[in-house]
């Protein structure tokens, strides 16, 4: 595997992807990009070489519905180092990439929604394109996804309040974890297999 401890020190902003976003004159939420290349690496991939980029790249504009060229292609490519880099991590650096804090908590709230929509349109795409639909995810997996689901429906117009902060931060603590803890499993899997 690639040495790519401190490569997450490169990792793009939320507002830095979506201007490429909006420039390239896509309306894709940053966060829902991130998710949904978090879960290809749930499902098995690896950003590890340039065949697997191509693949990447294929496959998050499947599962996102997009075109990404040109200045969203070297995005996506740092974005992908980086977020495994983040993963691999031993201090948990990793996070999902969301609107700071400082946002209305109704545009945090959509956009963490969209980053676990995200996060199963990409392990869906990466387990269909890896061909192990037929394969059995394990239980503690499955039931995860059936959480994401549920969160994915998250109320997104709830008013300022030190309640609703508190509940966002542990939504998107337990979403974090559980992606780490997937994505890692994953890459175990990958190594037992080679």
């Amino acid at each position: 595997m690639l040495d790519l401890l401190g490569a997450f020190e490169d990792m793009p902003e939320w507002d830095e992807i979506a201007d490429l976003l909006f420039n390239a004159g896509l309306t894709l939420n940053p966060s829902e990009l991130h998710g949904v290349l978090v879960g290809l690496m749930a499902a098995g991939f690896s950003p590890d070489d340039q065949h697997h980029l191509e693949q990447t790249l294929s496959s998050v504009e499947k599962a996102a519905g997009v075109q990404l060229q040109g200045e969203l292609v070297d995005m996506l490519s740092r974005l992908n180092l980086a977020t495994l880099s983040a993963i691999v991590d031993t201090d948990y650096a990793f996070c999902m990439i969301l609107p700071d804090d400082d946002d209305p908590i109704d545009q945090r709230l959509r956009s963490f929604s969209n980053w676990v929509t995200g996060f199963i349109s990409g392990f869906t795409e990466g387990m269909t394109v890896r061909k192990a639909i037929g394969a059995s995810i394990p239980p503690e997996v499955a039931e995860v996804l059936k959480d994401f689901a549920a969160l994915a429906q998250v109320e997104t117009d709830q008013a300022e309040s030190e309640e609703a902060e508190r509940q966002l931060e542990e939504l998107v603590d337990y979403v974090r974890l559980a992606a780490i803890s997937i994505v890692q499993d994953a890459m175990n899997s990958r190594e037992l297999e080679a």
